[in-house]
């Protein structure tokens, strides 16, 4: 959805004018912050286990890192093969502990059902085959960039709604709506990406086989 649209490149123009040359300043590389990027991540699992609205912070700031390396990398002309690898292995793990520190909030509360377990668990598996198709079918030369849910749009989802959750929890606990509102926006973002992470890997699907057929 953000792939190659205007929001994309007005953002990318502000990385490259203000961050990236933050970056050279400080001497760092690309692989600097992929490795920044993945701590965050972890940092960012184990805050969603207290606070969804720092879990959801930390989860924009990886998101903002994951981003930044690969303009560093295109600035500083170190575009490499190796560090896309690692780049991409890393934002699997990162990606993997944040969503085990959301199940892990919700352990924590006690509102760890079989349903919310398994809606995670659809969550965790879309985002990894919606990584794994187009990386299978670039492996065949085949250009699969369609999907509404890629790593850009499900980072940015997770962080704004940890963050509205618990904004709205704590307006709730002043009324008596508050079993009602607990926990309700971080629940329908859940189930919201499990849904959409779950259709892109088929569109994707979907798309390669059509390619490859033609």
């Amino acid at each position: 959805m953000l792939k190659g649209s205007v929001l994309e490149a007005a953002f990318y123009r502000f990385l490259v004018r203000y961050l990236v040359p933050c970056c050279v300043f400080l001497h760092l590389k690309a692989d600097h912050l992929s490795f920044f990027s993945l701590l965050c991540g972890l940092a960012a699992g184990i805050s969603f286990v207290f606070s969804p609205f720092w879990g959801g912070l930390l989860t924009l700031l990886t998101g903002l890192l994951d981003t930044l390396d690969g303009a560093l990398a295109r600035e500083l002309d170190q575009v490499k093969k190796k560090g896309a690898f690692l780049d991409s292995v890393l934002d699997r793990y990162a990606e993997f502990f944040i969503l085990l520190g959301i199940w892990a909030y919700f352990l924590r509360k006690g509102s760890a059902t079989p349903l919310i377990t398994i809606t995670i668990f659809l969550v965790l598996f879309g985002s990894l085959m919606v990584s794994y198709t187009k990386a299978r079918a670039e492996g065949l030369m085949v250009s699969c960039l369609v999907g509404l849910f890629q790593r850009g749009e499900r980072i940015i989802a997770i962080g704004v709604a940890g963050m509205v959750n618990s904004l709205i929890n704590f307006t709730a606990q002043t009324n008596e709506a508050a079993l009602i509102g607990q926990d309700a926006v971080l629940i329908v973002a859940v189930i919201f990406l499990a849904v959409g992470t779950n259709l892109t890997a088929l569109w994707r699907l979907f798309h390669v086989l059509h390619k490859l057929r033609d």
